[in-house]
């Protein structure tokens, strides 16, 4: 698709934006984009009430509402900060990672990917999981994830290019042969690949209950897991501050070859929403609460 001017003008702003972030020292480059994005959220009536309601939806409870907007300012913070080191991860080195992250379960990932059929890594959108990706290839760990294409194919590109920078495999959705092949490469090459399910599905999903709601997700990693006779490992990501980031396993689940695919699937994904759930409940200010596309419920007329 030939780039409109629109896409253009997009593309060259974030360029240099990510340029400037780049040179800068990451606590300063942190502060820059958090500056004005305290304001956004300060004086956007609109953004706070809807973070309220979706926090209270999710998480229940009788907090008074000056706990939610303290909760919501600090995810928006991290979702701030989560954009900046994206714009920067050019930037981003090994040393720097090992200095300011956390990396849990590592050998047991190590020693499930020695036996030569894959591992699946199930994330929630929690803290910064593009970082998390980096660290686990920092360490040796050969990473592939699945990407959505983006509507402006200079960004997407670009995108594209700086995850691929870290050595981590971005495979877009729409690849179908790629996609389709994916257990065998994990099998073959010794790969993990990462998933961040817990976002509605357009059709066709799996039936979970996820804090508390029933929806229906993506069926993907439970599919891969069967296909491949692969283990799911669950995890979070939780930032600490500013600049400290921990990567934790909190679950392992294998496929049953044995049940009917439905009831393994819906089994499979509903044990990965049970240990996110779990996640949000213990560190809501590092969840992802501002998608355009609520997972747990649709919001029209809101």
């Amino acid at each position: 698709m030939k780039p409109r001017l629109s896409h253009v003008v997009e593309y060259a702003a974030l360029r240099a934006v990510s340029g400037l972030l780049g040179l800068l020292p990451h606590r300063v480059a942190l502060a820059l984009g958090w500056g004005p994005a305290r304001l956004i959220y300060f004086f956007g009536r609109r953004l706070r009430e809807r973070t309220r309601d979706r926090m209270r939806q999710a998480l229940g409870g009788d907090r008074p509402d000056r706990e939610w907007d303290r909760l919501g300012r600090l995810a928006f913070r991290n979702l701030v900060f989560t954009a900046v080191e994206g714009m920067r991860l050019p930037s981003i080195r090994t040393e720097w990672v090992a200095r300011h992250f956390d990396v849990g379960a590592l050998q047991e990932v190590r020693d499930e990917l020695a036996k030569g059929r894959g591992l699946i890594v199930a994330v929630p959108h929690m803290g910064n999981w593009e970082l998390a990706g980096i660290a686990l290839q920092s360490q040796g760990i050969p990473l592939a994830t699945l990407v959505r294409k983006q509507k402006n194919p200079l960004m997407n590109d670009w995108i594209n290019r700086l995850r691929m920078s870290t050595g981590v495999e971005a495979i877009e959705t729409h690849r179908r042969h790629e996609v389709a092949t994916m257990p065998e490469r994990l099998a073959r090459e010794g790969r993990a690949l990462a998933l961040l399910p817990d976002v509605r599905s357009r059709k066709g999903g799996v039936p979970v209950r996820f804090l508390g709601v029933e929806i229906e997700v993506p069926g993907g990693a439970a599919h891969y897991a069967r296909a491949g006779g692969t283990a799911i490992l669950t995890a979070e990501v939780v930032r600490t501050g500013w600049m400290r980031h921990g990567w934790r396993k909190t679950g392992w689940i294998e496929p049953d070859p044995s049940l009917p695919e439905d009831v393994d699937r819906r089994r499979i994904m509903q044990y990965i929403l049970d240990r996110f759930s779990e996640s949000v409940r213990a560190h809501p200010e590092n969840y992802f609460w501002f998608n355009k596309r609520w997972v747990l419920a649709d919001e029209e007329g809101r």
